[in-house]
């Protein structure tokens, strides 16, 4: 039986002996055992918690609800700034053009200066050299309005696709494969439940699950989407997610469904 029973155990243990055990970095500890809620992100710190109760076979469901209960308080100090990117298809438009106008200036101006100096009738050479400044400078605006053009379109896509987009239950999967894509990085954790032998990782790539075998499944979040045959469904849970794949389909379960499949465990 494991000797550590609350969240406050785990804290007068510390960080660097749960370090040895978990080769969980010491900074990322240090946040998660001094609670410091606003500076980890919640994928990484429900993967981090997944890991110490697997470890010490500790339920600490009361810390995800702190911090999913801090994250909602705080939810308007903690939102991302404005990112000043989508500024700058028109600010680099304004810059050429500017930088535009001052090369011509220059240009046509040097070449009425050679023309004056050389000949009293202009020659071809300086005409052509204005003549390819305008033009370039004409480019160059044209290639800058048209980055511009398709950011704001694909932007526009992206909203009218949010704005229609909704959950449908999952349908079962067909023998073979099923895909799960994270919208963003996600601790994920897979039991094979005829060996009982467990793999987890943090990524944001493409997750293939085997549905020809049993299996458990538990995701940090459920902001996901499921592509099976061809055919795309989107999940949008903050929350931890269970799965299980049994005859061949995969389909979401409750957590106590998944304990009851593991052997009363969480992971």
């Amino acid at each position: 039986m494991s000797n550590y029973k609350t969240f406050e155990d785990l804290q007068a243990l510390g960080s660097e002996k749960i370090h040895e055990r978990t080769h969980i970095s010491r900074d990322k500890l240090a946040l998660v055992l001094d609670k410091a809620y606003d500076k980890i992100g919640r994928v990484q710190f429900m993967g981090f918690l997944s890991i110490l109760e697997r470890e010490y076979d500790v339920n600490l469901d009361p810390i995800r609800d702190e911090y999913d209960a801090y994250r909602q308080e705080h939810a308007e100090a903690l939102a991302p700034k404005a990112s000043v990117i989508l500024q700058a298809p028109s600010n680099a438009k304004r810059k050429w053009l500017i930088a535009g106008t001052v090369a011509i200036a220059l240009l046509v101006g040097g070449g009425s200066f050679l023309q004056s100096f050389l000949s009293n009738e202009p020659r071809e050479e300086v005409m052509k050299l204005t003549s390819l400044a305008v033009e370039a400078v004409k480019e160059a605006a044209e290639t800058n309005t048209s980055v511009e053009t398709n950011a704001t379109t694909e932007t526009n896509r992206s909203i009218t696709a949010a704005e229609h987009n909704t959950t449908k239950p999952l349908s079962p999967a067909s023998a073979g494969t099923t895909t799960i894509l994270p919208k963003y990085k996600v601790w994920v954790g897979m039991i094979d439940k005829a060996t009982g032998a467990k793999t987890q990782k943090i990524t944001g790539d493409p997750i293939v699950i085997d549905t020809s075998k049993e299996t458990l499944l538990v995701l940090g979040h459920g902001m996901i989407e499921i592509e099976t045959a061809g055919e795309k469904q989107q999940l949008k849970e903050k929350n931890t997610v269970h799965f299980c794949v049994e005859k061949g389909a995969l389909k979401q379960i409750r957590q106590s469904e998944f304990m009851e499949r593991n052997g009363g465990k969480n992971w």
